[in-house]
């Protein structure tokens, strides 16, 4: 088979003499999957030691038991108010909270 002067053909690509490369699809989407495994290796290699420093989490204290506890007491009361209708319409919980939490901090009862 004699080469033409202005068409090489490979098993690859084409190339024709002053006149733009452009790669076939198959030669694209594999740069783009290449290119991709090594960013996602490059960011695991980085974040790794990272992930191993973390501390372990701390207990919460006795203040912050007590005031989940409070919060949970308060939202039972709310719940049942307002099921009950014993709380106004326009009635907000952060408001509610605050003055039933003081008074639990306090020991009285509702």
């Amino acid at each position: 088979m004699a080469d033409h002067p202005h068409l090489h053909v490979s098993l690859f690509h084409y190339e024709m003499p002053n006149a733009p490369f452009t790669a076939p699809m198959g030669d694209l989407m594999m740069n783009r999957i290449v290119s991709t495994a090594l960013a996602a290796t490059v960011a695991l290699a980085f974040a790794a030691p990272a992930i191993a420093e973390t501390k372990p989490k701390k207990e919460p204290t006795a203040a912050q038991i007590a005031a989940r506890e409070r919060m949970t007491k308060c939202s039972a009361e709310w719940k049942q108010a307002k099921a009950g209708g014993k709380i106004a319409k326009d009635a907000k919980w952060p408001k509610f909270w605050s003055e039933c939490n003081m008074r639990l901090k306090s020991g009285t009862k509702a």
